[in-house]
């Protein structure tokens, strides 16, 4: 397998949108594995340059990124994705098992889910779960254009 590190942000600002950025750049994401909410998660980007496939590939925990790798062909894409499989599953089971120890109460906390579900049966529990859902979504939605906002005013020039 052949890889190199790479910063696809290389002459950006770091007050620079990431999405929009990497979607400037030709690349738009492929496959992956967690979710944003995920204790580990791996994503990887696509884009077509003379005809080839290339694919940058990171890994981020909740707090920090790892650096880019860039491979050359879907089949190392999917050996880095192979490798990284077995930690972010590691690290999403021991985020369930330390959450089912966890002493305090949390909405969101996998035993509190299962709990309500077994207690109140699907058709109770799901619109709630689906409520408290979308307002997460709304204020991930709505914290995410704050900070777009903050970039975007102190990427101005000023008078």
């Amino acid at each position: 397998m052949s890889y190199e590190i790479f910063d696809p942000f290389e002459g950006a600002l770091d007050t620079v949108d990431v999405t929009e950025w990497l979607e400037g750049q030709g690349w738009s994401e492929f496959l992956g594995i967690g979710g944003e909410d995920s204790v580990l998660r791996v994503r990887s980007f696509r884009r077509t340059v003379d005809g080839r496939d290339e694919f940058i590939v990171d890994v981020w925990d909740v707090v920090q990124g790892s650096p880019w790798v860039k491979v050359d062909n879907f089949g190392d894409m999917m050996d880095l994705l192979a490798r990284w499989a077995p930690a972010v599953q590691a690290a999403a089971l021991v985020a369930a098992v330390d959450d089912l120890r966890s002493y305090g109460l949390d909405k969101d906390g996998l035993a509190e889910v299962v709990g309500a579900k077994v207690a109140f049966g699907v058709s109770d529990a799901l619109p709630a779960l689906q409520r408290h859902e979308q307002e997460q979504a709304a204020y991930r939605r709505q914290v995410a254009e704050q900070r777009k906002a903050a970039r975007e005013a102190a990427a101005r020039p000023s008078s």
